[in-house]
């Protein structure tokens, strides 16, 4: 059994379905078909398209200040295109779209969140193929085969740790490290931190993985909700160490003055996994759609996001620095990786499962 499968235990929102039985619509034709002309001549096409169309709408799973940086470039170079941007959790949005979809109510028409919601998207005949040209700039493993998600960025895990309780010497360094004695109950970790585990599964294999994550899980964690929240709790000197902290929050703080400081971890990265930008199956305003989800896709749109902070999907952007991710060995949880969500009765999982269950319950409980 692939380890990967290990991680449908802890993702909520996947379910398997062969790509076969999604039925390409009108609009997804009618883009595939322009997507196949020169350069000039295709932008010409969805430039006078969207000017008839007069607006685009995005439902927004990220950052409202970050997404409005976006907004506000794109109806610079567009302004003939309103957009309507709706800024919601994930999850809120998610279970949005799928009962629009199941209304045949269609309101949206591009969509963020996470790779791994891909298979109940397209269960849902929610999403579409979008073979954007700008799909040969982005990195690989940022894009799918068939052309369902189209990467924008995606968030390295590292070890956030209070520099006035640790020393960068005395910090964890690898994975591995985690599970010693010595950090009993200094270490915190985000209560739906699956992609971590999922990277852990699938780099050391089923029974390495199962048994380093059993190891993990039983060291009084202190889980909170939220990464955001937990690295504010490793400033403030609550615990000394953050195993799941996200990269552009560790930078952040580190700028601000904080007494924080970050290790890549060894032997490998994980990578929250990436957030695509998807398609609707039926989008009011394909033309505009096209635009939007291009000029995110492309470099000026990149660029605004590495300027959040964010690990881009365009190859040609690179961090320069003691930030900068280089060469190191990156993990990022496939959406394929879900494929046996719904088993938890399996033992091979319910060892971390239930340590998850136990010190979320405490952790929550002392928030």
């Amino acid at each position: 059994m692939r380890a990967g499968c290990l991680v449908g235990f802890f993702v909520t929102a996947l379910i398997y379905s062969p790509s076969s039985l999604h039925a390409a619509q009108p609009e997804e034709t009618l883009l595939e078909e322009i997507n196949r002309l020169p350069e000039a001549e295709r932008q010409a096409r969805l430039v006078s398209g969207a000017k008839k169309e007069g607006s685009v709408t995005w439902y927004v799973a990220m950052n409202r200040a970050y997404a409005q940086d976006l907004i506000n470039a794109f109806q610079a170079e567009y302004p003939f295109l309103k957009v309507n941007a709706l800024t919601a959790s994930g999850g809120g949005l998610l279970s949005r779209v799928l009962t629009e979809h199941r209304a045949k109510s269609y309101q949206y028409d591009l969509f963020n969140t996470r790779s791994t919601t891909i298979n109940v998207l397209k269960k849902a005949d929610a999403i579409m193929r979008y073979r954007t040209p700008y799909r040969r700039f982005l990195r690989d493993g940022f894009y799918d085969k068939e052309g369902f998600f189209n990467g924008m960025f995606a968030t390295p895990m590292v070890f956030i740790f209070n520099t006035k309780l640790v020393s960068r010497k005395e910090a964890p360094a690898s994975i591995e490290e985690l599970a010693s004695s010595k950090w009993t109950g200094k270490l915190g970790m985000d209560n739906e931190s699956y992609d971590w585990l999922a990277a852990v599964l699938d780099y050391y294999g089923e029974e390495k993985g199962t048994e380093l994550a059993a190891r993990i899980g039983n060291q009084k964690l202190n889980v909170r909700r939220g990464p955001t929240l937990l690295t504010q709790l490793v400033a403030a000197g609550e615990f000394p160490v953050q195993i799941d902290g996200h990269h552009h929050e560790a930078i952040g703080k580190k700028k601000s003055g904080a007494p924080v400081d970050y290790n890549f971890p060894q032997p490998f990265v994980p990578v929250k996994s990436l957030i695509p930008i998807y398609m609707s199956s039926r989008p009011p305003h394909p033309h505009g759609a096209a635009l939007l989800a291009d000029f995110l896709l492309g470099k000026k749109g990149q660029e605004i996001m590495y300027g959040h902070g964010r690990w881009v999907s365009h190859k040609n952007i690179t961090p320069k620095g003691p930030d900068d991710i280089g060469d190191r060995k990156v993990v990022i949880p496939s959406p394929i990786t879900s494929c046996c969500y719904g088993s938890e009765s399996r033992e091979s999982g319910s060892i971390f499962l239930r340590s998850v269950k136990s010190i979320k319950n405490w952790g929550l409980d002392n928030e």
